[in-house]
């Protein structure tokens, strides 16, 4: 009989927790990345994993044999023995110290080796009494950046990646629509609608004459731990993880009011507010409107997307007419970064290449790591030129389908390429990014930057600040020094669409556009079902005011190709 009180998000966090202490243990990355897919898939399941059998799971994308048995386990135990066997060996809790900025996985299993400290207090303890700089293998140079690296956490909020909440959200309010009477209006609101990158809680919406039944039937779905607070018509839940999600259920004659209201963002809304005052009207929340548009041509505007719902500019610009028509995922022909398995991928370029297909795309760029990222198991020029005769047959049977010969070239400490200028001259497409060297002062790292830019080369920028939302500050550069170097040399900028990575941002995506920079929107999937994070990419473009006009892979293949020469 399964645990009751092991919730997918449970056994999807205890799997994470496997695959970091494995990193930390120096294991392959490819085992690592397993149970990492693992996690993922297990997180996206609309049923609890413990209601299923071993069978059952090996049809879920992401879960194979083992991974099925330890799914099992841990419904039966609560965890699972390989990874009681590591917790025996390491604390999980030392994977936390690679939050400090400048801190990689090495030099956290070398504190927890040497030091023997596991916790932020531990190595804060370690670092104020000088502990650190004396030794072996770790010295002043570390310490100096662990002392900084604590007092930036420090000062960061503590918010939930929306990664982590989107997804729950929409299955919270899928599972309450499946228990809801027929035809009951039930909407995400909140930050996690207008696709904020980091998010405090999850809020849904929902209209009915009566709150109480909904209320009562969603304290008890699947992912919900415990109730924080009810009262009236609002109730509270905390999900695994200390997520709050309130659901708000209002009366149907003013859902669409209430779900601008609930939607925000406060200057939105007081931007609302003050047009209201304008035209003489009273407080347009006070008044019923059972959908938004209503609420909208109330104050004599189009309906303003949720993403832009922000306070900068969106209301002048629908008074206007010139609100932007704004990039649709159905837009996107392909996508330009994408790995496989000859690299640090979990599935071959064949696997993706169908895939991509059934999301309707004419074609794919085989973007894999290059040599100097040896721990990817990076591509050198041989087994480069070996994979781009598996490209050319593949393109043969799959044609008028296109798999575009590209890399994600490595850029070095000094802005060189770790590919030959020979080889990157017949590759269709360069992606050039940096792993490494973030955490280096602005001007070292923008110049680093700026060489790649100039590099003829380089069609592509990969998420370029290398943050970790919720995890990792991106590379301080001078953002103008960067945007003008690529507006110069019509150098694409790419809206990473890995959710871990939302790089560029919409700020900074939006300041390109501003700059004349043409944008990628790229999954960097590492598996098939990664290819299905592009959306998160559309949401960042769109929170930029991005058309489909502004993104490169949104051309027809022989225009993308065309740019790429010409440019």
């Amino acid at each position: 009989m399964a645990t009751p009180t092991v919730t997918n998000a449970r056994i999807a966090a205890l799997l994470r927790e496997y695959a970091d202490l494995l990193e930390l243990r120096g294991e392959s990355p490819f085992r690592t990345a397993a149970y990492r897919r693992g996690a993922d898939a297990i997180a996206r399941l609309e049923q609890p994993a413990t209601a299923l059998t071993a069978e059952e799971l090996q049809h879920v994308e992401g879960i194979g044999k083992g991974l099925s048995a330890v799914v099992v386990e841990i419904g039966r135990r609560g965890t699972f023995g390989p990874l009681d066997e590591l917790r025996a060996v390491m604390p999980s809790s030392v994977i936390r110290f690679t939050a400090i900025p400048g801190v990689g996985v090495k030099t956290a299993a070398r504190l927890y080796e040497t030091l023997g400290v596991a916790t932020f207090d531990e190595l804060r303890a370690a670092a104020e009494a000088g502990q650190i700089r004396a030794a072996k293998g770790l010295g002043a140079r570390v310490e100096r950046t662990i002392t900084e690296g604590l007092a930036e956490l420090a000062a960061r909020d503590d918010r939930h990646p929306l990664g982590l909440a989107l997804p729950l959200g929409l299955l919270l309010q899928r599972l309450l629509a499946a228990v809801a009477p027929a035809h009951t209006a039930i909407a995400l609101a909140g930050s996690v609608r207008r696709r904020v990158d980091a998010v405090n809680d999850i809020n849904l919406l929902a209209a009915a004459a009566d709150p109480a039944p909904l209320l009562d039937a969603f304290a008890t779905l699947p992912p919900v731990l415990d109730t924080r607070e009810r009262a009236g018509a609002e109730l509270t839940v905390t999900l695994d993880g200390d997520l709050p999600v309130r659901l708000v259920v209002v009366p149907p004659a003013r859902f669409g009011g209430e779900l601008v209201y609930w939607t925000g963002s406060v200057a939105h809304l007081a931007a609302l507010r003050d047009l209201a005052a304008e035209r003489g009207s009273a407080d347009p929340f006070a008044a019923s409107f059972a959908d938004e548009d209503g609420f909208y041509a109330a104050l004599g505007l189009p309906v303003i997307p949720p993403e832009l719902r922000e306070g900068r500019g969106e209301v002048v610009a629908a008074r206007t007419g010139a609100l932007p028509d704004l990039i649709e995922p159905a837009d996107l022909r392909g996508d330009l970064h994408a790995h496989s398995t000859w690299s640090d991928g979990g599935s071959t370029i064949e696997e993706m290449a169908r895939a991509a297909i059934a999301r309707g795309y004419a074609y794919l760029s085989v973007s894999d790591h290059t040599q100097s990222l040896g721990v990817a198991n990076g591509l050198d020029e041989q087994r480069i030129r070996a994979q781009w005769r598996e490209i050319d047959r593949l393109n043969a049977e799959l044609a008028p389908f296109r798999l575009l010969k590209s890399a994600e070239v490595e850029i070095r400490k000094d802005g060189t390429l770790d590919l030959p200028d020979a080889v990157l001259a017949e590759l269709d497409l360069v992606v050039a990014s940096l792993h490494t060297g973030l955490r280096g002062d602005r001007a070292t790292v923008t110049n680093r930057l700026l060489r790649a830019i100039h590099n003829p080369h380089v069609d592509i920028i990969a998420h370029a600040s290398g943050r970790i939302v919720g995890g990792r500050a991106g590379a301080d550069y001078d953002w103008n020094a960067v945007f003008a170097a690529a507006a110069e040399t019509r150098t694409a900028l790419e809206i990473n669409a890995s959710p871990e990575r939302l790089d560029l941002n919409d700020v900074h995506a939006r300041q390109a556009l501003d700059a004349g920079i043409v944008l990628t929107i790229d999954s960097d999937a590492h598996a098939t079902g990664g290819l299905d994070g592009i959306t998160y990419g559309v949401a960042v473009a769109r929170r930029a005011w991005a058309t489909a006009r502004d993104v490169l892979n949104t051309r027809p293949l022989d225009d993308l190709l065309a740019w790429a020469r010409e440019r």
